[in-house]
């Protein structure tokens, strides 16, 4: 995709709705990093094991990449999304319900391949449906969800400030959004993908294939990373007490709702700059996190590192779908995006597990600032 100019005619409709609302689901799964701090205290866990719980989903989109096409060619695009739903409630009973982390581990294992599958069918949907104009729809179905995410963060960090547990709160922000997706999919059409059995990763060997998707592994690395971080960092780092560190967290998802909201200003602006820009804005926000010395300024930090981690994705998206659509189908790009989401959501949230550790959470965000620099390498635009 160039990204010299946004793309026009993205309108709202039933579909893209109840693609949002997909996508929120989706959030149930991936919110843990909200417990993070709980999680660590209750049951003794290091960083590594507490990573592991977000990084769940990422083996569930690496499981779905790879075998998922069969199942969704099987299933058909509306059972495939049903399953999906289904296995995020039951994944995220499990967590809430779990008593040592063990178990909790399982449940968000379960509600990633839920979340996995979703991933799978999604992207494929919104560009069959929306066609030309996926640049946008891209953006406000993976914008809005970050209300959701607020949610569970006000929520949670309510309770944690009346010195009450998160799981209610967890469990019960879970079952409002199962309703509320059951509402949006009932009987909304969709679009009929093409059958394709033969997927296969030989498509790797293809250039035009490989380069998009590597970046696609790279800004996954570096947003959902510092998303999943962000709570336990205001807490461990910060000095935020248990119940202000999700409330204020809420400045990240808030900045990448606004800005996805507003993308296509944003592409009016920087043009084809917009990736290089929004990855240098957001490692170095990670340094002044890194730095930061009171609270304000770390949550500042934070707020920051929203606004330049918000137009990475839904734009490192459309421009895969543009370089390798001439190679694959909507659901095999979506089969290959799952897998590129998979490894950035696997090894990612590890990696700052792994250097806090031996090194401390602080000077762990600035891997982060490393993997926005490789984004500003490789994304930086060339001469006309």
């Amino acid at each position: 995709m160039s990204t010299a100019a946004p793309r026009k005619g993205f309108r709202w409709d039933r579909l893209t709705v109840a693609t949002v609302a997909g996508y929120c689901m989706q959030i149930c799964a991936v919110s843990v990093g909200v417990v993070f701090s709980e999680l660590r205290e209750q049951f003794g866990i290091s960083a590594v094991v507490t990573a592991l719980h977000g990084s769940m989903f990422g083996f569930g989109l690496l499981v779905m990449g790879a075998t998922g096409v069969p199942i969704v060619d099987r299933l058909g695009r509306r059972a495939a999304i049903s399953t999906a739903f289904a296995l995020v409630a039951a994944g995220v009973a499990v967590f809430c319900l779990g008593p040592a982390w063990p178990i909790t581990l399982l449940g968000t294992a379960v509600s990633g391949l839920g979340g996995a599958l979703w991933v799978l069918v999604a992207p494929g949907l919104i560009s069959d449906h929306h066609g030309p104009n996926r640049a946008p729809a891209f953006a406000a179905v993976n914008g809005v969800p970050a209300l959701a995410a607020i949610a569970f963060s006000i929520a949670i960090g309510a309770t944690l400030s009346a010195d009450a547990g998160w799981r209610a709160p967890y469990a019960l922000l879970t079952a409002l959004v199962v309703a509320a997706t059951a509402l949006a999919w009932r009987s909304v059409a969709l679009p009929d993908p093409a059958r394709h059995s033969q997927f296969t990763l030989r498509h790797f060997a293809d250039r035009s294939v490989f380069v998009p998707w590597a970046r696609i592994v790279n800004v996954v690395l570096a947003e959902f990373t510092i998303g999943i971080w962000a709570v336990t960092y205001l807490r461990e780092v910060g000095g935020a007490s248990a119940g202000a560190a999700p409330l204020l967290a809420v400045v990240f998802g808030l900045m990448m709702f606004a800005v996805r909201m507003g993308i296509s200003s944003v592409l009016r602006v920087l043009g084809r700059w917009t990736l290089s820009v929004s990855f240098a804005v957001l490692g170095l926000a990670a340094v002044a996190m890194c730095f930061a010395g009171p609270l304000w300024a770390r949550v500042a930090a934070l707020t920051v590192a929203g606004i330049g981690g918000a137009p990475l994705y839904p734009l490192i998206v459309d421009r895969f779908y543009d370089t390798a659509g001439h190679r694959l189908d909507s659901v095999g790009l979506g089969a290959y995006s799952a897998l590129a989401s998979g490894v950035g959501v696997l090894v990612g949230p590890l990696l700052v597990g792994v250097t806090a550790d031996l090194v401390g959470l602080r000077w762990a965000v600035l891997v982060i600032t490393a993997l926005a620099a490789i984004g500003v390498a490789t994304l930086r635009p060339t001469p006309r």
